[in-house]
């Protein structure tokens, strides 16, 4: 139902719009839900894309309350992800209290594995939490490498509230988007079960990075396993999005970062794999909007998107003409199916913000409501009845903690997700843990385990 414009013919990126029904309703009533997908097209066998070099500020909280398990499953993370770098990719690592400590300059992944392990067993925890000095020291060491020919990440570690400098999370989330904007984006990780996941999971969005969590130590290295693998393997990044139509009133219902009027941030995309987005208009006004429109077109958009050498490429598409019927011809017409799953997920990742509100004021009763609502929504999607199974079961045990994180990154990842460009319906555990571990749905997100 799209029709893509001057396409690039080397390895292109694919943008389409697909209505939820393709018609409009002649009454008005209700809404018209399209669904943007962006596509790169899965490698050819036997081909590897080109890698492009990484550039990682490890940042780690050593604080007061990290003590103990939590600050050994940081130091064991920072292993983890030195280990997985390629010889081309560099790293530093900052340790931040209430001040921020360079301990590693900028240098490569081999200089980093020869003196990792002796850098993370000189310090242990103390002091108050200057969230903030730690995750801008570790972005200002990157910030110089920023360019076509390197992808620049902080990696910020913690398991506590801000309590020391900048603590505002509308001026540290500001700061965040800036430098994502122009090249170093932030990813958050969050230990254990008293870390602040607003702000956490408000830097990674406005970061355009990944909001990650693990209660255990050992829940962590699927995560870091995803975060490397996805830097890795992008074939397209700082994918930009602009909308045009005749109406300015289409509302987008995930979460992705707005950098201006009609204008958001998409996620980076691997070889068979979308970023995609749902929005929606009201039917009256589509309507009239595709009235207007000279080409009866009630939407357009225009996709950028920079490949592997920092070239930045383009594709449009627009929404075909969709015929207007009655109630009866419209209530008949068969709805597609990988929109309408689409749809749900992000209904129920607002579902489970709300309910997340409800758990914080230990309204119990609000938080069934709402899930029951997420429940009643999710009966033709196995995996996302799943992760409501899992919330139900913490709802029914009371676990405020445990269930307010749950709530938190679950509807982040319900929101923001990339997802398999040929994804069907079906959840098979066997047939997850096959993907790579960036496309893996989860039924917990604090947990190693996919079910």
């Amino acid at each position: 139902m799209s029709t893509p414009a001057f396409p690039d013919p080397v390895n292109p990126f694919r943008v389409s719009l697909t209505p939820r029904k393709a018609a409009l309703r002649a009454s008005g009533v209700g809404e018209l839900e399209v669904l943007l997908r962006v596509q790169a097209p899965a490698a050819a066998p036997g081909e590897r894309a080109a890698r492009t070099p990484l550039s990682i500020a490890l940042v780690i909280d050593r604080s007061g309350s990290m003590s103990g398990d939590k600050l050994e499953a940081a130091k064991a993370c920072a292993r983890d992800v030195v280990q997985r770098l390629q010889p081309d990719d560099e790293v530093c690592l900052v340790i931040y209290d209430t001040e921020a400590d360079l301990l590693m300059p900028l240098c490569s992944a081999g200089e980093a594995r020869q003196s990792i392990d002796t850098l993370l067993d000189a310090f242990s925890a103390r002091g108050g939490t200057d969230l903030h000095a730690g995750w801008l020291r570790g972005a200002q060491q990157v910030a110089g490498s920023t360019g076509p020919a390197r992808l620049c990440r902080v990696i910020l570690l913690s398991d506590g509230q801000a309590n020391h400098g900048d603590t505002d999370e509308d001026s540290i989330c500001t700061q965040v988007r800036q430098l994502a904007q122009v090249g170093v984006t932030t990813t958050t990780v969050g230990l254990g079960e008293g870390f602040n996941e607003n702000l956490m999971t408000a830097m990674a969005v406005a970061g355009q990075g990944n909001a990650l969590y693990g209660e255990r130590a050992e829940d962590l290295a699927e995560a870091f396993d995803a975060e490397i693998g996805l830097l890795a393997n992008l074939a397209w990044r700082n994918l930009r999005l602009v909308i045009g139509s005749a109406s300015s009133r289409w509302a987008m219902l995930n979460d992705h970062t707005q950098t201006g009027p009609a204008v958001w941030s998409l996620p980076g995309i691997a070889p068979g794999s979308e970023a995609w987005a749902v929005f929606s208009l009201p039917m009256d006004t589509a309507a009239r909007a595709q009235v207007r429109s000279r080409q009866g077109m009630a939407l357009h958009v225009t996709v950028t998107a920079a490949d592997g050498d920092g070239r930045e490429h383009a594709e449009r598409a627009s929404l075909a003409p969709l015929a207007v019927l009655s109630d009866e011809q419209w209530a008949a017409l068969p709805e597609d199916p990988l929109v309408a799953r689409r749809s749900t997920e992000v209904k129920a990742a607002r579902l489970q913000r709300l309910a997340r509100a409800a758990v914080t004021q230990r309204d119990w009763g609000e938080a069934e409501r709402l899930l029951a609502q997420a429940e009643e929504l999710a009966q033709d999607s196995p995996w996302l009845k799943g992760v409501l199974d899992q919330m139900n079961a913490l709802l029914q045990r009371r676990d405020h903690a445990r269930m307010s994180k749950e709530l938190a990154y679950a509807s982040n990842s319900l929101s923001r997700r990339l997802a398999e460009i040929d994804e069907t319906g079906d959840f098979i555990l066997a047939e997850e843990s096959e993907k790579a571990s960036y496309l893996r749905r989860k039924s917990l997100q604090g947990r190693t385990t996919l079910g």
